[in-house]
This record gives C-alpha cells, sequence and structure tokens, in this order.
C-alpha cells in the first residue's frame, strides 16, 4: 500500500491557461502588452515559486525547492523552464522534461501556467509550444500533463489530450484533529513488536530506508511502469529536498527493521506541509502502520502550529483513501491527468 502523497512537481501539470468561461463582449480590446518569454534563471525562483503558489495552492514549495528539484534533474530528462515577463513581471512560467525512469522511453511531461490578470494573450498558448516543439526535438512519443479546472480540460482537449487517470487531493489542519488514539496506537503497536521512530533517528539506515521507499513507490497507481529510482538518485532527490522534515517525518521499525513511514515537506514560515509518500512494507500490511505513522506526522506539524497539511491519492487507491478519511481529510480538488500522442 502507498500513498503518493504531495510530492513537489510528481508528474508535469498543465493548469489554468485557457480562456475563461464566460468571455465578456469587450474581451477584445484587453490590453495587450509585449510579453517576453525566456529560459528560466536562478535569479526567477521567488517569483515563479509565487506563480505556482497562487495557481496551485494545494503544493508545498519554496524557491530553494524548486532549485534543488530543477538542478538534480538528469542529463537525459533533457529538462527546459521557461518564465513570461511583462514590464518586470513574471506571469507565467513552464517546464518540459521527459520522464528518465519509466520503462517505455519517449513519456515526456509538461507544467504551465499563467496568471489571471495575463491571461487571453496567448501566453499559454506560446509555452506549451515551446514545450511541445522541445519534446519533438528529442524524441518524445507521448506527452502527459494534468489539469485541475474545466478552463485547462477545454485547453488540453484542444489540443487532443484525453483524461487517463484522477488524483485526489485532500487537506486538514493539524491543530483540530483528535489525536488521542495515537498514544493508544502506538502502545498497541508495541506489544506486536512495532516501535515509532523519527526520519532523524533512523537516518543512518539509509539503505534500509530506500528499500522501504522503493517497494512503496513501486505499487503505486500509474499510467506508465518505471524503473527502480537509482540509490544515489534517490538520495540526492528524495533525502536532499530542503522542504523534508526529518523530525516531522516518521517511521515504524519492526524490530529495526523499516516497516512502514509518512514523510512530510515542511515550509515552517508558510505553516503549511505536505506527504511526500506514505507506505508500508508487503510484508506488513493489515498491522495499521500507516495510520500510525500518518497521525505522528499530524501530531508532530500540529505541535509547530502548522496549519494546513495536505496529502493526495489515486483515485483508485481505496485503502489509502479510507486512512485519510479517517483521520480527517477532507477532499478540496482533483488533478486529471490527462495525455496526448506526438
Amino acid at each position: 500500500m502507498a500513498s503518493s502523497g504531495v510530492v513537489i512537481f510528481p508528474a508535469g501539470r498543465l493548469f489554468s491557461i485557457s480562456l475563461a468561461p464566460a468571455v465578456a463582449e469587450n474581451a477584445s480590446v484587453i490590453e495587450r502588452t509585449h510579453v517576453d518569454i525566456r529560459p528560466f534563471h536562478d535569479a526567477d525562483a521567488v517569483a515563479a515559486t509565487n506563480l505556482f503558489r497562487l495557481l496551485v495552492p494545494d503544493f508545498v514549495l519554496t524557491p530553494p525547492a524548486l532549485l534543488q528539484w530543477m538542478q538534480t534533474m538528469p542529463d537525459e530528462a533533457h529538462p527546459r523552464f521557461w518564465v513570461a515577463e511583462t514590464a518586470g513581471e513574471v506571469v507565467g512560467s513552464a517546464e518540459a522534461f521527459l520522464n528518465w525512469r519509466t520503462q517505455e522511453p519517449g513519456i515526456a511531461s509538461l507544467w504551465s501556467g499563467v496568471l489571471p490578470h495575463a491571461r487571453r494573450q496567448g501566453i499559454g498558448s506560446r509555452l506549451y509550444d515551446l514545450a511541445e516543439t522541445h519534446f519533438r526535438a528529442h524524441g518524445a512519443r507521448r506527452i502527459e500533463t494534468s489539469v485541475v479546472d474545466e478552463d485547462g480540460r477545454r485547453f488540453a482537449e484542444r489540443r487532443g489530450f484525453v483524461h487517463s487517470r484522477t488524483e485526489r487531493f485532500s487537506a486538514l489542519d493539524p491543530r483540530t484533529v483528535d489525536l488521542s488514539e495515537l498514544r493508544r496506537l502506538a502502545e498497541e503497536k508495541a506489544e506486536e513488536g512495532f516501535r515509532l521512530a523519527t526520519l532523524r533517528e533512523v537516518l543512518h539506515e539509509q539503505r534500509e530506508l530506500y528499500t522501504l521507499w522503493q517497494e512503496a513507490a513501486a505499487d503505486m497507481p500509474r499510467d506508465d511502469p518505471t524503473q527502480p529510482q537509482p540509490y544515489e538518485e534517490w538520495r540526492e532527490r528524495v533525502l536532499g529536498n530542503p522542504l523534508l522534515d526529518l523530525d516531522a517525518s516518521a517511521v515504524v521499525l519492526a524490530g529495526e527493521r523499516p516497516a512502514s513511514f509518512a514523510w512530510l515537506a515542511v515550509d515552517p514560515e508558510g505553516r503549511r506541509a505536505a506527504h511526500t509518500l506514505t507506505g508500508t512494507a508487503r510484508a506488513f500490511r493489515g498491522h495499521n502502520l500507516a495510520r500510525l505513522a500518518k497521525l505522528a506526522g499530524i501530531a508532530r506539524c500540529a505541535e509547530h502550529g502548522i496549519d494546513l497539511l495536505v496529502t493526495s491519492n489515486d483515485s483508485a487507491n481505496a485503502a489509502m483513501l479510507a486512512i485519510n478519511t479517517r483521520l480527517g481529510y477532507r477532499p478540496t480538488i482533483e488533478h486529471l491527468t490527462m495525455t496526448r500522442g506526438l
């Protein structure tokens, strides 16, 4: 059992770049200023993060985390990043890369977004065209993206995308959760030979943590089977995530063996957090360990004043959806994964 949680840029995403559903009669006289679309520079990280937060409020992101995600992407992904700028303001951005770990080559991912006040000027279309041209130049055979509203869906469908699966996002305020079960469940599991630890406490067991992570990730619903993530890449991209909170992230041990986990990305300044991945080793499923790990993370977030904790699951992942519902998570939005061939 695995839950994808809210990984920063877990897949290419395309959001809110189409026309509004109801266009005013005088839409044709909307002022059109010069828009420069250029490659992303590190100095754009703050502006790009602010844009992403506005367009995708159910994600947790900071400028250092955005840069780490970009800079640790391997060359074989052929990553490209652009921003759209007008009068010194970043009003749009796009990220395009090939999914380097899919078993089938040539699967590309795209995210693109434009701020509301800068729409109806063709910026989204220009960003999309740049990405598609880039994908074709590097042999991509299919593009994956996702949308969160009807505007984005129509934009994607006009370009030949079709819906393939749905990711459900849910959230809660950790400070309002009844945590009385945590102590009881921890004591009950201790009698069965399990104990709760923070990620910091077991960080020296990186090989075992890596094995557990890969087993959980392998069982996540996805459109395209993936190859196992190499250990060094996992250390760099997962453990190296500057938002990964070593004290809020929980691991359940069976003896000294990591058996289950719920890891959190935390933005203390923004008082927001997100599950990155939650999972249990196949040999230990059915023991309520994922619930214990999630409760421990919720408690730690509440202690530190986090007022929004977000998670996501494939809509077909009934087991993890049930766990989250019992914990008090309530649905916020659905991300529709959409694909098209090239």
